[in-house]
C-alpha cells in the first residue's frame, strides 16, 4: 500500500461507476471482479492474488479498506 494515497480517488472513482448498475453487491468477490474490469492495470497491483495451491482468496489491508469504503456507500439509512 505504499502508494494508497494516490490510489484511493480513481478506486473512489470506480466505485462510485459501479453503484450505478450494481449497488446490491454483497460479496467482496463479486466486487473485485468488477473494480478489475474498471481500473487501469498498474491499479491492479494493489489488489491480492489468489493462493497457488489452494486457490483461496486472501484479503490483504488495502481491499479491507476498499471493501469497507463499498459497504460505506451502499447501505440504505
Amino acid at each position: 500500500m505504499d502508494n494508497f494515497h494516490e490510489v484511493m480517488p480513481q478506486i473512489d472513482e470506480a466505485l462510485h461507476f459501479i453503484m450505478t448498475y450494481a449497488s446490491e453487491i454483497k460479496e467482496w468477490k463479486e466486487l473485485k471482479k468488477e473494480l478489475m474490469k474498471c481500473l487501469h492495470p498498474r491499479l491492479r497491483k494493489s489488489f491480492s492474488t489468489r493462493d497457488p495451491v489452494t486457490k483461496k482468496q486472501n484479503f490483504n489491508e488495502f481491499e479491507k479498506i476498499v471493501f469497507q469504503r463499498w459497504k460505506d456507500m451502499t447501505i440504505k439509512p
